[in-house]
C-alpha cells in the first residue's frame, strides 16, 4: 500500500500564503494592540511563526519562532531562537520559562486531540501566570471560506475555543469575537492608520477572526 504523500510546506506557503511587505505595517499596528498583554520582561515563543512579522515588532526579553518550514528564516530577525519542526514534537525550551505564546491562524491545522496535547505542551513551558494569546479563523463569521483552506483540520468559532480552553485548565482573560478580517489576501488597505483606526472601531465590518487571551 502508498504510503500517503508529505505535505509539502513550501508549496503550501507558496500557494496559500505567499510572502507580501505590506504585512509588515498591519502586524507592526497588531503587535501595539496585543502588547499590554505580552510582558516585554519576559520571553516570548511564537507557533507558525510564517514570514516572522509578529516576533519582529513585539516586545520581548527574547524570543524564539517555531514553524515547520527553514526557508521562512530568510526573513526572520536574527536574533529570534529558531525551532523547525512539528509543534507536537517536544520543544527545547526549559519548562516554566516563557512569559507569553502567541499563536495566529494556527490550531485550526491540527485535530482537536492534536491540537489539545499543543496547548498542554504550552501550558507547560509558561511560567506561572504566563499568557497564550490566539488570533483564529472565526468559523461563525466565515463558515463559507473557512475550508477554503486545504489544511484545516477543525473548526473553532470564538465561543468554542474558549470552552476548549477551560476545558484544558486555562482562564480566558480577554476575547474579541471579532478581531480581524478573514485573511490578508484581500484588497482590504493596509496602510498602518486604517489598520489602527480599524481596531479602534466598536464594530468591526468584514471581521473574520477572533482573538482570545488566555492565563495559565
Amino acid at each position: 500500500m502508498k504510503a500517503a504523500p508529505i505535505l509539502d510546506q513550501a508549496e503550501y506557503h507558496n500557494i496559500r500564503f505567499p510572502y507580501d511587505p505590506r504585512r509588515a505595517g498591519v502586524w507592526r499596528v497588531l503587535a501595539r494592540y496585543l502588547q499590554p498583554w505580552v510582558d516585554p520582561s519576559q520571553p516570548l515563543l511564537e507557533l507558525g511563526a510564517g514570514y516572522g512579522e509578529f516576533t519582529r515588532e513585539i516586545r520581548a526579553s527574547s524570543k524564539w519562532a517555531l514553524d515547520q518550514n527553514p526557508a521562512l528564516a530568510a526573513h526572520w530577525d536574527p536574533s529570534v531562537n529558531a525551532l523547525f519542526q512539528s509543534a507536537l514534537d517536544p520543544w527545547e525550551i526549559p519548562d516554566a520559562s516563557l512569559g507569553t505564546v502567541f499563536a495566529s491562524n494556527f490550531l485550526e491545522h491540527f485535530t482537536l486531540e492534536d491540537g489539545a496535547r499543543i496547548l498542554t505542551q504550552v501550558q507547560r513551558k509558561l511560567r506561572p501566570g504566563g499568557r497564550f494569546i490566539a488570533i483564529q479563523p472565526n468559523f461563525r463569521l466565515e463558515p463559507r471560506r473557512y475550508f477554503d483552506d486545504y489544511t484545516h483540520r477543525t473548526a473553532y468559532t470564538d465561543a468554542g475555543f474558549q470552552d476548549f480552553l477551560r476545558s484544558l485548565g486555562w482562564r480566558v482573560e480577554h476575547a474579541e469575537p471579532r478581531f480581524t478580517p478573514f485573511t490578508m489576501k484581500s484588497r482590504i488597505p493596509t496602510a498602518e492608520w486604517l489598520v489602527s483606526l480599524y481596531l479602534a472601531l466598536p464594530y468591526r465590518p468584514l471581521a473574520g477572526q477572533f482573538l482570545v487571551v488566555a492565563a495559565r
